[in-house]
Order: C-alpha cells, then sequence, then structure tokens
C-alpha cells in the first residue's frame, strides 16, 4: 500500500481567533464611517465638507470589504503535515518548511508558553481561550524565510519565546504530532536509502 503524500488540514485555531476579532472591529468602522458619510443625505446640517465625504465613503466601503476578506480568511489558514515538508498556509503566507529544518516537535503547555500575568490586558483578552490547552512546539533549525517578514503576517503567539521555532494551536494536537513524527520518520527513512551524489576529485 503506497503512502500518503498529504497529511490532514489543522486548522490554526489563533490565526482564526485573530482574524475574527478583526474581522468584527473592521465591520463596526467601516458602518460608522458610512454613516457619518450618509448623514448629510438625511440631514441638513452634515458632519463634513463635501470635498471629504467622498474619501469617508472610500475609507467605508475599504473597511467593510477587509471585514467580509478577514471573515472568510479566518477559515483559510491550517498547516499541514507533507511527505517531505510541513505546509503552513494563511490568506496572506504560504510556507514550505522541509523536514531538513526541522529540529523535533514535542507537545506544550500553552499557559506555561505565554503566562497570563506576564500578558497585558489585550493579550490576555485575546489568548483567554487557549489558556490551559495543549499545544504542539515544532523547533526549527533556521526559518523558511526572514522572520521579521513572517511576524509581520503571523501573530507573535505563534513564534516559540524559548527556541526558534513555531507554535501551532490546532483543535487535535495529538492526531497533528503524531502525523509529523510518521511522516518526518519516514522521511528520514528515505534518506538513509537514497544514493549519495557522485563527487569527483579536482583536477591539480
Amino acid at each position: 500500500m503506497k503512502s500518503r503524500k498529504n497529511g490532514n488540514r489543522y486548522p490554526l485555531l489563533l490565526y482564526r481567533r485573530v482574524m475574527s476579532r478583526l474581522w468584527v472591529s473592521t465591520l463596526i468602522l467601516g458602518l460608522l464611517l458610512l454613516v457619518i458619510w450618509g448623514w448629510g443625505w438625511f440631514y441638513t446640517t452634515p458632519l463634513l465638507e463635501d470635498g471629504e465625504n467622498i474619501w469617508l465613503a472610500v475609507a467605508g466601503l475599504v473597511s467593510l470589504a477587509f471585514a467580509l476578506f478577514a471573515l472568510f480568511g479566518r477559515s483559510m489558514a491550517y498547516v499541514q503535515p507533507n511527505r517531505d515538508h510541513l505546509r503552513l498556509v494563511t490568506p496572506f503566507l504560504r510556507l514550505n518548511v522541509s523536514y531538513r529544518r526541522l529540529r523535533n516537535s514535542h507537545p506544550a503547555e500553552f499557559t506555561q508558553l505565554f503566562p497570563p500575568n506576564e500578558a497585558s490586558w489585550a493579550q490576555r483578552n485575546l489568548l483567554s481561550p487557549f489558556y490551559g490547552r495543549t499545544t504542539v512546539v515544532v523547533e526549527l533549525t533556521d526559518y523558511p524565510m526572514n522572520p521579521r517578514l513572517m511576524r509581520f503576517f503571523l501573530a507573535p503567539q505563534m513564534f516559540s519565546p524559548r527556541s526558534k521555532g513555531l507554535v501551532m494551536l490546532v483543535p487535535d494536537w495529538m492526531a497533528f504530532s503524531t502525523e509529523i513524527d510518521s511522516f518526518r520518520g519516514a522521511w528520514m527513512q528515505s534518506q538513509k536509502g537514497a544514493p549519495r551524489p557522485v563527487t569527483f576529485p579536482r583536477k591539480p
């Protein structure tokens, strides 16, 4: 029986939480801007001059568009073990992390990684559903791209605070951890049996 090339797709819960909060706030902002823009249509005294109304309407429509994108984009983020790499996908970022970069993976308590007493009020409010849950830390020898650029697209709590690696908060951490070990183990076995490239001595 042939081995699977792709594993299951595991939703990134923290990313979904961030996008869920973001779409609500941008929706409220967009509606508020459009209400202010439409004030002059129903009342004789406009809140803004005519030249500013058009930019207010544009800003409101952009906010609503981003709110819709965040609403549907929150379900697009996932992590997936594959035959020779770990795939991380978000609406704005797609990464293939080769198993050559993967040092190890292990479960960890999310509360121990990010203690509530060291977080701000806003951070605790964001992370409160995940305190007490188990996550999977994927330790790396190096990031697949510039970590500063990665932090622009990913939440800070998706990076391990104790080592170079990523924190994968998924619904079923045991199944995810088992799949990583299985796919990585099969890849390592294939590398042991792979023929080494032939090298020739340089001419003097």
